[in-house]
């Protein structure tokens, strides 16, 4: 049978490990929110990050002003690689909408105007998000300048 020690002695061991696992969350979520989107994008998308480049949609993303920026899939923005730039920056700017919308900010119904004038129909359906069809994959990274969604496709312009 082991001791009341042991015991004591586990328990502290666990409580260090659960309460510094803790201030590590917390230093990332406080890095993220000294991070811009483009940042973010360079340090976790290289692809994306070539692409808004292309765009031209860099400096906006590296600035003071809040946007939220719709990640496509990497295979989806495989497909871009390589085409003319006022392609890719017609489907960059469908990806780019002003503001820091978080996923309760896509109601129902509601229309969402891009960086290139386009709109985004929003529909929610079985406790899921659609933009233009598209599904919010991941939600709500919250940045400096803005917030950050991943999509399961791509938005066409």
């Amino acid at each position: 049978m082991k001791s009341k020690l042991y015991y004591i002695y586990l328990g502290i061991v666990l409580f260090v490990a659960f309460s510094l696992a803790g201030k590590e969350a917390v230093a990332q979520d406080t890095d993220l929110q000294r991070t811009t989107i483009m940042q973010y994008v360079i340090n976790e998308r290289p692809l994306l990050a070539e692409l808004l480049t292309t765009a031209g949609m860099a400096p906006a993303l590296s600035g003071s002003t809040a946007y939220t920026l719709l990640m496509p899939p990497e295979a989806s923005l495989q497909e871009l690689k390589g085409q003319p730039v006022e392609k890719i920056r017609a489907v960059m700017a469908m990806h780019l909408v002003k503001g820091a919308l978080s996923a309760t900010d896509f109601k129902e119904g509601s229309r969402l105007q891009t960086y290139g004038s386009a709109s985004l129909n929003v529909c929610r359906k079985n406790n899921n998000i659609l933009l233009n069809g598209v599904q919010l994959r991941t939600a709500d990274i919250s940045l400096r300048n803005g917030k950050v969604h991943e999509l399961g496709g791509m938005l066409q312009p």
